[in-house]
């Protein structure tokens, strides 16, 4: 067996988000631009347009770290 069977503790948990959260930021204020401007030009705010981009942001976020911890769990 290469890895050994090792539950998460609370310090990898908190790790993981913080690093789950900074790569989604930075991923997300490097397309913010591009992306506010394509739901402009639908017609929708460009507050309303920051909202959606980070709401969608947050659930990917919380989903994946839900998926990788029942994973590893």
């Amino acid at each position: 067996m290469l890895f050994k069977s090792k539950k998460m503790g609370r310090k990898t948990v908190l790790l993981g988000f913080a690093l789950f959260g900074y790569v989604l930021g930075f991923l997300a204020w490097l397309l913010r631009s591009s992306v506010v401007n394509l739901v402009d030009d639908l017609g929708v705010n460009q507050d309303i347009a920051g909202a959606i981009l980070a709401g969608i942001a947050g659930g990917f976020l919380m989903v994946l770290a839900a998926l990788v911890w029942a994973a590893v769990d």
